[in-house]
């Protein structure tokens, strides 16, 4: 499974509508927000310490949310991986690349079926 560091969706419509979308969409997946200004922030899954005691028995994931906007009403939002899974080891590594891989997924869809999705790019 190939390891990707970021996902980025361009959305159509407005910067902020595009921040509410993605809100909504990580909060309906038990992702606690955090931000650190308008337009950036992170999500965070799971409980830290949980995982450093535990290891791979205890899942945390970590990701960064950034907006912005581009040309042609679109608007960027980036989901960035990182956290590593290095507590839990090899499993939690493998479990974190996992856990990216399905977000992107799931987000792809549920801006694909609110009819906003235009394209994705990932590295």
């Amino acid at each position: 499974m190939a390891s990707i560091q970021f996902v980025e969706f361009a959305l159509q419509g407005d910067p902020a509508r595009a921040k509410s979308t993605a809100i909504q969409a990580l909060e309906s997946r038990k992702f606690k927000m955090t931000w650190t200004d308008e337009w950036t922030g992170f999500a965070e899954r799971g409980s830290k310490i949980a995982n450093a005691l535990l290891g791979a028995f205890a899942q945390y994931f970590k990701v960064g949310l950034s907006v912005r906007s581009a040309e042609g009403g679109t608007s960027i939002v980036r989901v960035e991986k990182t956290s590593k899974g290095m507590m839990g080891g090899a499993i939690g590594m493998a479990r974190t690349n996992k856990n990216m891989n399905s977000l992107r997924d799931e987000l792809q869809a549920t801006f694909a079926n609110a009819g906003v999705l235009q394209g994705t790019n990932e590295g």
